[in-house]
C-alpha cells in the first residue's frame, strides 16, 4: 500500500564503524538512522549495511522472505546500495523492538525506498523517496535527509 503519510529519515555516519565489540566481532553499519513517522506518530531506528554484511544479519522467515526477493532483483551486484532491517523505537521506555520491514538506499542517486509493517503499532506502509545529502555534516547532524514533507514547517 503506498501512502502519504508524513514521513522523514536521517541517516548518522556511524562513527563506531569497523570497531570491535568483542573478540572477532566487528560493527558494520555503514549508517544509523532514524525513522519518523506523523498521524499518529511513531519513531524507528535503522542500520545501513552493504549487502555482503546485511544478509548475515537476518533472524526471522519474514526477514529470509525479503533476502530472497532482494537476491532476484540481483542487488548483490549494486555497488553502493545499503540496506537496514527496521526497529521500533518507543522513546518513553527506550525499548527496542525488530519489526517486519526493510530500507533500501541508493547512495549514489539517493533513491530511497522503505516498507513498514508494524500491524503493533498501527504501521503498514511503504514510500519512495529522495534523499538529499546535508551540506553540513558533524556530530550529530545527519549526512542524508529524505522525507515527503517540508521540515522548515514543522
Amino acid at each position: 500500500m503506498r501512502t502519504e503519510r508524513e514521513i522523514a529519515i536521517r541517516g548518522f555516519i556511524n562513527d563506531k564503524y569497523n570497531t570491535t565489540y568483542g573478540k572477532g566481532l566487528f560493527r558494520r553499519a555503514i549508517y544509523n538512522g532514524s525513522v519518523e513517522l506523523h498521524n499518529p506518530n511513531q519513531k524507528y531506528l535503522v542500520d545501513f549495511y552493504a549487502f555482503d554484511q546485511f544478509q548475515h544479519t537476518a533472524k526471522t522467515d519474514q526477514q529470509i522472505e525479503v533476502l530472497k526477493k532482494l537476491d532476484k532483483c540481483q542487488v548483490a551486484s549494486v555497488p553502493d546500495l545499503v540496506l537496514s532491517w527496521i526497529v521500533h523505537y518507543e522513546p518513553l521506555t527506550k525499548s527496542k523492538t525488530l519489526v517486519d520491514g526493510y530500507c533500501i538506499y541508493l547512495q549514489s542517486t539517493g533513491e530511497l525506498h522503505i516498507e513498514i509493517a508494524d500491524i503493533t503499532n498501527g504501521t503498514l506502509d511503504e514510500w519512495d523517496l529522495r534523499a538529499h545529502h546535508c551540506k553540513s555534516t558533524g556530530a550529530n547532524k545527519p549526512v542524508f535527509i529524505a522525507t515527503n514533507v517540508d521540515l522548515n514547517t514543522k
